[in-house]
């Protein structure tokens, strides 16, 4: 990784050019220079984005050995991905909920990730620290997987310190009449920078929870696999069981589980170790079938353009 004698925080920012998510990025980035830490902010708006094509030419150079590339040559999400994956600095990603979830641009990064962690297998370790912005218009019910959606992107290589998910700021500026927001972005960026100061095995997460909260990214979305009591983190696989006090909901999480989430070490080279050996058997087993098969497929439909 790149090193550099300051240390600095990159600002991840998806939303429009001094809107709200921009906004309490800079106050957190603000909050963090109070502790002599350098920053840079990365807009993707003003650059080229462009989403994946699920071509596989990433994963299929990685299942054979090779050195895995995105076939996307004429944008700037390679660099994006270099600047907020490998280089040597902490990370706050702050992005506009629009619906439900983080925004097409965060998105369309987020989804070009694999060659570079292909290429850098070490920023799973996570030995650098990372922070969430998320940003909506309306109310909580309309934002509940902003803060989920971006942790499957930092969960990869940072240590998670803080997030924050705001609402009710839909119009350009009106987060600048939200005191408390203001004031909690400035408190994100302090625990980050902190955090930075710390070495990585005594870092801790000091953000906001509920009882139901997993461990790991501390987000309080919850899948039940079959029948209750079993729940599990939809993001980070870590498995729990519901409790019940009273009217209070409680997990019990599986402490292996939370030592080997699904973006740890452990859990992605399991992974992409069956992504090898599915890729592989598709090309000595199934390659010729599936083209004979597709022929009908290729020729049918109608295809409309405007």
């Amino acid at each position: 990784m790149t090193k550099t004698n300051k240390k600095k925080i990159i600002g991840l920012s998806c939303g429009r050019k001094n809107g709200n998510s921009e906004i309490l990025l800079k106050e957190a980035l603000m909050g963090a220079e109070e502790f002599g830490v350098e920053s840079e902010i990365i807009r993707a708006m003003e650059l080229r984005v462009k989403p994946c094509k699920g071509c596989e030419a990433c994963s299929i150079a990685m299942a054979r050995g090779k050195e895995s590339r995105c076939a996307i040559k004429d944008d700037d999400v390679p660099w994006i991905l270099e600047k907020t994956l490998v280089e040597d600095c902490a990370l706050i990603v702050s992005t506009p909920t629009y619906h439900l979830r983080a925004n097409t641009y965060f998105e369309a990064i987020h989804e070009r990730m694999l060659p570079t962690m292909f290429r850098h297998p070490e920023i799973l370790k996570k030995t650098r620290v990372g922070a969430i912005i998320c940003v909506g218009g309306g109310e909580p019910e309309w934002t509940p997987l902003g803060l989920t959606s971006v942790n499957i992107f930092v969960q990869h290589s940072r240590k998670l310190v803080d997030q924050m998910q705001v609402n009710f700021v839909g119009r350009p500026g009106a987060v600048l009449m939200k005191d408390e927001y203001i004031k909690r972005a400035r408190q994100l960026g302090r625990r980050v920078a902190s955090a930075m100061m710390m070495p990585i095995e005594e870092v801790k997460y000091v953000g906001d929870e509920t009882d139901v909260s997993c461990p790991v990214c501390h987000c309080n979305v919850l899948k039940v696999p079959g029948k209750l009591p079993d729940v599990f983190c939809p993001v980070c696989w870590v498995k729990g069981v519901i409790t019940f006090d009273g009217d209070k909901v409680k997990v019990k999480w599986d402490k292996e589980d939370v030592k080997h989430p699904r973006f740890s070490e452990y859990g992605v080279s399991k992974h992409l170790e069956l992504i090898k050996s599915l890729q592989m058997k598709f090309y000595k087993e199934d390659q010729e079938k599936v083209k004979e098969r597709i022929k009908k497929y290729i020729s049918y439909g109608k295809i409309i353009r405007p």
